[in-house]
């Protein structure tokens, strides 16, 4: 039989299922996003640990350079003169014909054959082959060097020089422009908070190399020759982050894989331009800051809504909580139907109880006929039989009730000890009254023993037409049930009758006997 509150259930499945799913999805997706952003703090970290190391290379490069550069000068071991060429431009090379460049060499370009050059040269090649010896590979960088009056420049990289033109080279007109006033040797030296030794980076600039936005860390390299080496500075070690090895070291820091929706950027404090490092920097709040020198910090945020379409975890989830919705929908419809079982249902006979009388008032207009039904004798069959025997006999009743109804749209339920009501929904008078009449037969025609002696059972009925109240039709089909009662009982009494007229010859012929 339906569950008569079962449109009810299936709202309030749907609502607490929507509820549930949508918790759990929200539980689920900002756990993740906290996992992910501490995946994201543990790879910048790493990102600033990187460039930091970078830096101290740098610094370390730039001391070994300029002491072997005074080494060289002072012993008179630079070099021939001769090894200057002349190139189309006016400007002479070494190791600077870009049809000819030989990649195990570093190259310099310089306004003039200068003595001071041919020994930056060699001091830098010096430096250069001891540490791509130590550390292969080391010069797959963009790091060169430029004289304090930039008159000449230094590539550990040769092939970075064939872009290079003194004429259109904004920081070999005007070096100043690019770098930080210098500070002296030793403070520079002694200073350990690396973000203030870090300040003497450029700003954002276009690569002529990479043709991205990039800046360059700087170093100082110093005249260790004389008797004041504070402020003497031969030339400046530049490491150029460009916006593509940025991009590159990124990845790297975060192990080859970014999180989805991560956005990053290298922001400038001084001039508040940005370099976004992912492709996309559209912020969203919160974001956070972490500051790598006294001039640069970088600036990220992991946006929720870009984590939720974005990673897989979170998007697998988003898919598949339709499922879980309807999952969870479906196991709490039947919990409460199975709720509504025990608390409706009369676990003798599986009809309704009148606990369901309540909530049928509220929808009794789905209802047109009401169908009253009581056993005849019921009171004697316990007497004589006992209760068990009376309880098989309502088992019977109500199986022949709901057996002769619609399971989906008509309710059966015992109101009382031996009483019946059946709601019939949208079915004519006539109609209810012949099934009914059908009922009551196949309850007659109930094979009914107990000890082995057949019970006879039957039932009285009456019905009504709703009439606008539930408690009132049914107690228009009560009286019409009485009315059959009564009936019944005017029959027994005239067979009673007619039986006494037939005995009292039989009764004499006793008593005479």
């Amino acid at each position: 039989m339906k569950n008569v509150q079962d449109g009810v259930r299936k709202r309030q499945a749907l609502l607490f299922s929507a509820a549930i799913t949508l918790i759990c999805l929200t539980l689920w997706v900002f756990f993740l996003h906290q996992n992910r952003l501490s995946q994201v703090s543990n790879g910048m970290s790493e990102m600033i640990t990187r460039m930091i190391i970078v830096f101290n290379d740098n610094e370390l490069i730039a001391d070994a350079t300029g002491v072997r550069f005074e080494q060289l000068r002072n012993g008179n071991r630079c070099g021939e003169m001769s090894d200057f060429r002349r190139l189309d431009n006016g400007s002479w090379a070494i190791n600077g014909d870009k049809t000819r460049l030989n990649p195990a060499l570093g190259t310099l370009i310089s306004r003039s054959a200068s003595q001071d050059g041919r020994c930056m040269y060699a001091a830098a090649e010096f430096i250069r082959h001891k540490i791509n010896e130590l550390n292969p590979g080391e010069f797959n960088v963009h790091r060169y060097i430029i004289a304090r009056d930039a008159e000449w420049l230094y590539w550990f990289a040769p092939e970075d020089s064939t872009l290079f033109s003194f004429s259109d080279s904004s920081m070999a007109k005007d070096p100043a422009a690019f770098f930080t006033p210098p500070v002296s040797f030793y403070d520079r030296v002694l200073q350990k908070n690396v973000r203030i030794k870090a300040s003497s980076a450029t700003d954002f600039y276009s690569d002529k190399i990479t043709g991205g936005r990039a800046y360059s860390i700087v170093s100082y390299i110093y005249d260790l020759s004389g008797e004041d080496v504070s402020s003497h500075i031969v030339g400046y070690l530049l490491y150029d982050h460009s916006q593509k090895e940025l991009r590159r070291e990124l990845t790297n820091a975060f192990a080859g894989a970014l999180p989805p929706g991560l956005m990053v950027s290298l922001y400038n404090q001084s001039t508040r331009e940005s370099v976004c490092l992912t492709e996309s920097c559209s912020w969203l709040r919160p974001q956070v800051t972490r500051q790598i020198s006294s001039r640069y910090a970088f600036r990220y945020a992991l946006p929720l809504y870009l984590l939720a379409i974005r990673d897989p975890a979170a998007s697998v989830a988003i898919v598949l909580s339709p499922l879980l919705f309807l999952l969870i929908a479906f196991f709490l419809r039947k919990r409460l139907n199975l709720h509504d079982i025990k608390t409706y249902t009369d676990p003798l006979t599986g009809c309704f109880t009148r606990k369901i009388m309540e909530f049928i008032r509220n929808r009794q207009d789905e209802y047109s006929v009401v169908i009253l039904m009581d056993c005849n004798k019921f009171k004697a069959i316990n007497d004589t039989w006992g209760h068990g025997v009376g309880d098989r006999a309502l088992q019977i009743i109500a199986r022949q009730m709901m057996l002769n109804v619609r399971s989906e749209k008509d309710l059966v339920i015992r109101t009382g000890g031996d009483e019946f009501v059946i709601l019939l929904n949208q079915t004519p008078l006539a109609e209810a009254k012949s099934i009914a009449g059908r009922v009551a037969e196949r309850i007659v025609d109930s094979d009914f023993t107990a000890g082995g002696a057949k019970i006879p059972l039957s039932v009285s009925w009456g019905v009504s037409l709703f009439q606008g109240d539930l408690d009132e039709t049914i107690q228009l089909a009560d009286a019409d049930m009485y009315r059959m009662k009564h009936e019944l009982h005017e029959g027994d009494e005239a067979r009673r009758a007619a039986s006494a007229k037939k005995s009292p010859a039989g009764g004499d012929g006793a008593k005479t006997h």
